[in-house]
Order: C-alpha cells, then structure tokens, then sequence
C-alpha cells in the first residue's frame, strides 16, 4: 500500500497551528485557541496528554463554522 505524501498532513501543537493558520498580525491568542477547542468548534486529537492539531481540519471547521451565509444558502442545505 502506497500513500501520497501531498494529501497526508502533519499533526501540529496549538501554537504551531496558529503559525501555520494566522500572520503575525492577526494571530489570536492560545486562549482563544483552547476555548474553541473546549467548545468543540475545531478538531483535535489526543495523544496521552498531548493535544494536537491537524491544521486542514481546522482550516475546513473555521470556514465552515466562521463564515456568514445567507438565508438561502442555509435553506438548500
């Protein structure tokens, strides 16, 4: 069984995720990061104690749960 290295990402810690997601700019804060974690907004994984990140999951949470949609777009659902 082969796999394509390009489709596989890595699994990052939260603060790696808000690099690799946010510029300097407007990087939120780690607290921003646990709440929408505890909020269950973004995935994660739990690995014992670590908690890690797959940053294309959270990117496809955070348009999907942070984008403003319209009435018609949320009836044809």
């Amino acid at each position: 069984m082969t796999t394509d290295k390009t489709t596989i990402s890595k699994l990052v810690s939260g603060e790696s995720l808000l690099d690799k997601l946010f510029d300097e700019e407007s990087r939120p804060s780690g607290r921003w990061l646990a709440n929408m974690k505890k909020q269950r907004k973004i995935p994660y994984l739990k690995i014992g104690k670590l908690v890690r990140f797959d940053p294309d999951a959270v990117r496809k949470a955070l348009e999907e749960d942070c984008t403003v949609h319209s009435r018609k777009h949320l009836r044809n659902r």
